[in-house]
């Protein structure tokens, strides 16, 4: 469950770094080169001083439940969902429903992801920002022509590469 508590207390990156890393995610600070994947390395200073830039969650086991986490996250550019067995369509829809993610988001890679169909990629037609989608196996993606014609309408500007059966 989300500790809105904690939010308060240390920032919605922080918290949302610590969320992260205890599912099996990697974050990546802005300014950083490298990967953050030990919850016990977090960087410690300033409340506000690390600002997540990009979200690496392949094979992780983060669900809809605490997605309330990514509410504040105001610099997040890149995220990727590979492999991820809970990650469905309201998830999608509520990604594409934060409106910081909306302002900042501009790739996002769902890749292996068994359970998301078409509705949580039409869903994503929300996130103005997005320049690129990549998605590949997604065995849900029925009606892969109509969905990908209605999100291209939606984003012109998005550039989107599949490698869908």
């Amino acid at each position: 469950r989300v500790d809105h508590e904690r939010i308060q207390a240390v920032g919605p990156d922080r918290a949302a770094s610590e969320w992260l890393l205890r599912c099996g995610a990697l974050v990546r600070f802005q300014g950083s080169p490298k990967w953050q994947q030990d919850y016990n390395g977090l960087p410690t200073g300033p409340l506000g001083r690390y600002k997540i830039e990009a979200i690496n969650a392949t094979d992780s086991c983060i669900m809809y439940r605490g997605f309330d986490y990514l509410d504040g996250l105001e610099h997040v550019t890149d995220i990727k969902l590979e492999k991820c067995m809970y990650i469905q369509d309201e998830c999608l829809q509520r990604l594409s429903e934060t409106s910081t993610l909306q302002r900042s988001l501009q790739q996002l890679k769902i890749i292996s992801c068994g359970n998301v169909t078409d509705k949580g990629i039409l869903a994503l037609h929300k996130l103005k920002n997005l320049e690129y989608l990549y998605l590949s196996d997604l065995p849900g993606i029925r009606e892969k022509e109509t969905t990908f014609r209605v999100l291209q309408q939606a984003l012109p500007n998005l550039q989107l590469e599949l490698d869908l059966e």
